[in-house]
């Protein structure tokens, strides 16, 4: 009976944006409300997809191995990102072993094109958050060679913040809440104040950006993203 689900489910993720798309993701045990928007994608071994109000997923998305996929309201995912996770990997290490298998991308996030994110511990953002650019690479697993094994821990970008393109997210990594990872950057854990500019291999905060308009508390939507 679930593999016929998980057949079914990749089938239908293929089909155009539909009404009744979402209306039959949602008989086969997915959370999707009727505004959200799901262009053809690959759901591949996705055991929930939970969509907020108005959300968009674009042409091309692949979502493979992911346990949960959650997101918020007028979150917009665009084309040809890669969101992924490995099964059998040992998650009883992880500081946070409930999220092992988790995307969520809380109210009013945008994720740009062309990225790969690694879900195996989890990957969480905060609202009003950016994923920009290009061929952003976040890691929640790794081989550890001191322990001798494969380690996991939830990745995360705080609650309006902003990540650059080419940029590398370490597992277990955490951009804290107002703040921006510039270009080419890698950041690793430990980082911890917020309202900063963080650059470098590995990044550091470079300077304050408190008076940065995309920093501010948001009160409204954002304008409308063109396709």
């Amino acid at each position: 009976m679930r593999e016929m689900r998980t057949v079914l489910v990749l089938l239908v993720g293929l089909l155009p944006a539909w009404p009744v798309k979402n209306r039959l993701l949602n008989a086969l045990g997915h959370r999707i409300h009727p505004s959200a928007r799901i262009s053809p994608v690959l759901l591949m071994n996705v055991d929930l997809l939970e969509m907020g109000e108005n959300s968009d997923i674009w042409l091309g998305n692949r979502f493979v191995g992911v346990r949960h996929v959650r997101l918020g309201d007028d979150v917009t995912i665009m084309r040809f990102n890669h969101f992924w996770a490995v099964s059998g990997v040992d998650t009883s290490g992880s500081p946070h072993p409930e999220l092992a298998g988790l995307l969520s991308l809380d109210d009013h996030v945008v994720a740009n094109k062309g990225h790969s994110f690694d879900c195996t511990g989890g990957f969480l953002v905060g609202p009003w958050s950016g994923l920009g650019g290009r061929q952003i690479a976040v890691f929640t697993h790794e081989y550890d060679p001191q322990v001798g094994a494969v380690v996991c821990a939830p990745t995360r970008v705080g609650s309006n913040s902003m990540v650059a393109a080419r940029t590398t997210l370490a597992v277990g990594a955490r951009l804290p809440d107002f703040c921006a990872l510039g270009i080419g950057a890698v950041l690793l854990p430990g980082a911890e104040q917020t309202h900063h500019l963080y650059g470098g291999m590995p990044a550091k905060p470079l300077r304050a950006v408190g008076d940065w308009k995309a920093m501010a508390d948001r009160t409204s939507r954002r304008p409308e993203i063109q396709r």
